[in-house]
């Protein structure tokens, strides 16, 4: 008799931590989806859901392709569904005014794709509300699947004054350096750990961290004398992008003093050149600190092939 309530203890466990995992960011999609959730879903709705989902995983992410998909020029939300299409999640078939399974299916299975999954996948469409569920559902397999590491820098001769923060977002669909403005007030007088939660969300939690002075943390990309730096993408949007940072002035382009970033919150930058060899960054680790091994750096700096 114990033995059957201990399993069915366990079974009711189980249920429940699974009913949790589903709801990833399901508040921050009800935000954006709206009161009425009870609404039948539209292509439209799933579009702007899908925005919100891939912003919260992939903020500062460029285009990847020509939008496949017409969109009348007075239609609400017109900018963010053809950003969707910019990004290839939604098919040939797709249109504002209605929603199929199929069309709902391959748009969570693309996202999904972008991290080396393929399920879960919705099993029909219905509400808003139902648009919301499927999605916190997909949000909480790829949130699992990302592999985001901090990159912390320090003025060269203050080592509690951050100068920049970033995150190693390599492990994705669009590999770049995601780089935050440090909100005022904000130091490294406590341990690094305390500036983690300022760099995650509901869908990604940050709990691994790289520690150097300014200069050491551009060099992670720029050791060479002929790579280059390109700002790609800001958050909030601006144009004029991508835009090439002029040789040497790397660390101006991290502390925001680009024009182009004057009004960004964050901004995403991709480097052209050869890659950091693993005696430069051996030695570039003498002058870190860190909580994961070198071994697991070099994996977050790294770019996996066909990326």
């Amino acid at each position: 008799m114990a033995s059957a309530v201990r399993a069915l203890m366990v079974l009711v466990l189980t249920a429940c931590l699974s009913l949790a995992a589903a709801q990833t960011c399901q508040p921050e999609l009800q935000a954006v989806a709206g009161d009425d959730l009870d609404r039948p879903a539209t292509g439209l709705d799933a579009a702007v859901l899908m925005h919100a989902a891939v912003s919260l995983v992939e903020p500062a992410l460029p285009r990847m392709m020509q939008p496949n998909v017409t969109v009348s020029e007075d239609q609400a939300n017109r900018d963010t569904a053809l950003q969707v299409a910019g990004w290839g999640l939604l098919p040939n078939s797709w249109t504002p005014e209605e929603l199929s399974l199929e069309a709902w299916r391959y748009m969570n299975r693309r996202f999904l794709g972008w991290y080396g999954q393929s399920e879960p996948l919705p099993a029909s469409v219905g509400t808003v509300g139902d648009l919301v569920a499927d999605l916190a559902r997909t949000l909480d397999k790829v949130s699992r699947s990302v592999r985001p590491a901090a990159l912390l820098a320090t003025d060269q001769d203050d080592g509690s004054r951050l100068s920049f923060m970033a995150i190693i977002w390599n492990w994705t669909a669009y590999p770049r350096l995601l780089v935050y403005r440090p909100e005022r007030g904000l130091d490294l007088e406590g341990p690094p750990r305390d500036v983690l939660p300022y760099l995650s969300n509901c869908a990604v939690n940050v709990t691994a961290y790289i520690l150097a002075p300014e200069e050491t943390a551009r060099d992670l990309f720029l050791a060479h004398n002929d790579s280059r730096m390109f700002v790609v993408a800001t958050d909030p949007v601006t144009g004029g992008l991508p835009a090439e940072v002029p040789a040497g002035e790397e660390l101006e382009a991290f502390a925001f003093g680009m024009p182009e970033l004057s009004d960004a919150r964050m901004y995403a930058a991709v480097f052209d050149g050869p890659e950091v060899g693993f005696a430069t960054l051996l030695g570039l680790l003498s002058r870190v600190k860190t909580n994961v091994s070198p071994l697991s750096i070099t994996s977050y700096l790294e770019i996996p092939a066909g990326r």
